[in-house]
C-alpha cells in the first residue's frame, strides 16, 4: 500500500530487516511486529492512515489498542499456516466493535500454499459473506498473477520487490 501510494520506492524485506514498520531491534531480531506502527499514504487525493499492528497474540494489547481507533480492519492470514486462533480473535473483536473487515492472504509465493482451503475455512468460520475480490493464479514459488474477480482482469506483478 505504501508503495502504491508513493511513500516508498521499494518493498522492504522482513528477512533483511528493511520493512518500514518493523524498525525496533526486537522486531528485526524476531522478524515479527511487536509494536503498533502508524503510517499513512495518499490515494486518489485522500489520506489513508494505516496502523501495522502485531499479529501474534503475545502482543494482543497493541493490536486491540489499534483496533479501537480503526475505521476498518485488514486481517492478514498466511497462505501456508491458514487461519489461526489469533485471526479468529481479532475478527471477533472487530465484529463486536462493528468494524468492517478485509481478509488478506499473504505469502502466496511460498511452497505448500492452500488458498482454497483458507477461503473455505474463512467462509465456515466467518460466514458465507466472505467473498474473494482477487484469486491467485498458480500460487507457490514464482507466483506473479491474480485475477480481479469484479473487473475480470488478470494483474501481473514483477517478482523483484518493485510491487
Amino acid at each position: 500500500m505504501l508503495l502504491c501510494g508513493g511513500q516508498i520506492n521499494r518493498i522492504g524485506s522482513i528477512e533483511n530487516g528493511t520493512t518500514i514498520s518493523d524498525y525496533h531491534p526486537g522486531e528485526k531480531t524476531r522478524q515479527i511486529s511487536i509494536h503498533a506502527t502508524p503510517m499513512f499514504l495518499e490515494w486518489k487525493e485522500k489520506k489513508i492512515n494505516v496502523i501495522d499492528a502485531p499479529g501474534y497474540m503475545d502482543f494482543i494489547g497493541e493490536a486491540l489498542s489499534s483496533l479501537s481507533i480503526a475505521d476498518m480492519a485488514l486481517v492478514v492470514v498466511h497462505a501456508v499456516n491458514g487461519i489461526e486462533v489469533g485471526t479468529e480473535q481479532m475478527w471477533a473483536h472487530a465484529t463486536k466493535q462493528g468494524i468492517p473487515k478485509i481478509l488478506v492472504v499473504n505469502g502466496l509465493d511460498r511452497e505448500h500454499t492452500k488458498f482454497d482451503e483458507i477461503l473455505a475455512s474463512a467462509r465456515s468460520r466467518f460466514g458465507n459473506n466472505v467473498f474473494p475480490m482477487q484469486l491467485p493464479i498458480s500460487a507457490g514459488p514464482g507466483f506473479t498473477q491474480v485475477l480481479d474477480v469484479l473487473s475480470k482482469t488478470v494483474f501481473t506483478h514483477q517478482n523483484d520487490s518493485s510491487g
